[in-house]
């Protein structure tokens, strides 16, 4: 009876501790999640974040007109889909109140819904792009088996030349860089790339670490308003898996050690 009791007591222990840690694990997650509801105000609310979008639209139709047109090839211009030409910000919202991180199940289930809305001035660019000249390729590393959604909700919302041949979703690979060759190769002259993440731009930063990824902006900062178009997007990010390898890995709870690690902060004096 007594080794009866002891193994009673050992197994309430150990369900009690399991419970435990999966209550710290969900209050973590839900504290990450909270620290982007400020992001999210922004995002959705603030007239500054449509100041930026359509600053950032104005200067990408300058930097089209302005770049030189190969002989023989005409002109491209790849752009990233997810926060560059539509918004999310609602799925965002939705793992805050749900206290859900993010997965690829709940995302499908959001592109399924088709619910996504266009950035402000990204239908008026790649209509200004595909009526003079230019041929717009969406390369998105939104899952091939989401597709035709992802099709549809683009051209619910007015985007040109939605194609098989111009919407390149991810088949295997979140690098973008061998269907960056691949639109080149197909006799095309890439003069301007848009995007949130650095990741959007080529495999340089791919992988990389925040110190690389800022280095590889210093060293490429005349491309920067010419070549490359940034879109802001506080909401999330490759910046994020570079506050420390293996950032993807860590349990919530190591998540936000690593966020609160990676603050400058003022000594107050």
């Amino acid at each position: 009876m007594k080794k009866v009791s002891l193994y009673s007591v050992s197994a309430l222990v150990l369900l009690a501790l399991t419970g435990c840690a999966q209550q710290n694990k969900q209050d973590a997650q839900a504290q990450l999640n909270q620290q982007t509801v400020m992001a999210l105000n922004w995002f959705q609310q603030s007239g500054e974040y449509q100041a930026l979008t359509y600053q950032s639209f104005s200067i990408a139709t300058q930097a089209f007109d302005h770049a030189a047109s190969l002989t023989g090839k005409p002109k491209a211009v790849i752009v990233d889909l997810d926060e560059t030409m539509i918004n999310n910000s609602a799925y965002s919202a939705w793992q805050v109140k749900a206290g859900k991180p993010f997965d690829s199940e709940s995302w499908s289930r959001w592109v399924q819904a088709k619910q996504a809305t266009a950035i402000p001035g990204a239908v008026d660019f790649a209509r200004y792009v595909d009526s003079h000249d230019g041929t717009i390729f969406y390369v998105s590393n939104r899952d091939q088996k989401d597709y035709a959604a992802t099709v549809a909700n683009l051209q619910r919302l007015g985007f040109p030349n939605v194609t098989e041949k111009t919407v390149r979703l991810n088949t295997g690979s979140s690098n973008k860089q061998a269907r960056f060759d691949a639109i080149k190769a197909e006799g095309y002259n890439v003069v301007l790339y848009l995007g949130d993440n650095l990741n959007d731009f080529g495999a340089a930063t791919y992988h990389k670490g925040n110190v690389e990824r800022r280095d590889f902006v210093n060293q490429n900062h005349k491309l920067f308003g010419t070549q490359f178009i940034v879109l802001p997007n506080p909401l999330y990010g490759d910046w994020e898996s570079g506050l420390a390898a293996g950032y993807n890995k860590l349990t919530p709870e190591q998540q936000l050690q690593t966020r609160d690690a990676n603050l400058k902060v003022w000594d107050g004096k």
